[in-house]
């Protein structure tokens, strides 16, 4: 076989990898359309509060400590009740209308809007995974 139609068949073999490759990755892990944000500072209040599910927008700062405790809650609340409620982070010195919008005096806070946007309760400080799961059951939360 000549240098030629070894590379030839070099790169059709590795298209046939890759393209393989690519439909296996979308078919098993949903694509593009199921992607979920990891980032909980990354998602919006206002599409959040607009997309009929209840939400809870915990208003911290990334370098608060009590705030660094409630990131590694919030993430696994958010795992654990993907599609029934929108869990999101507010950085407060990147969205200070917010801040003064909810009348945030302390950090972190956190507060719970049912499904239209109307706010339910909140909460001040580190709220223990434990508690808040007590608190968001009463308002229909599980």
């Amino acid at each position: 076989m000549s240098f030629n139609k070894f590379m030839r068949l070099s790169g059709k073999v590795l298209f046939l990898v890759l393209a393989v490759f690519l439909v296996f990755n979308i078919s098993c892990f949903g694509g593009t359309d199921t992607y979920i944000e990891k980032d909980l500072t990354k998602i919006s209040l206002e599409q959040s509060l607009r997309n009929g599910k209840p939400t809870l927008a915990d208003f911290g700062w990334r370098n608060c400590i009590p705030c660094k405790m409630m990131k590694p809650v919030l993430e696994t609340l958010a795992e654990k009740q993907r599609g029934q409620l929108n869990v999101l982070i507010v950085e407060v010195y990147e969205h200070e209308d917010l801040m003064d919008q909810y009348g945030i005096k302390s950090i972190p806070t956190q507060i719970l809007f049912d499904s239209q946007g109307k706010e339910l309760m909140r909460h001040l400080g580190y709220w223990a995974p434990e508690e808040m799961a007590l608190e968001l059951k009463k308002v229909g939360v599980n």
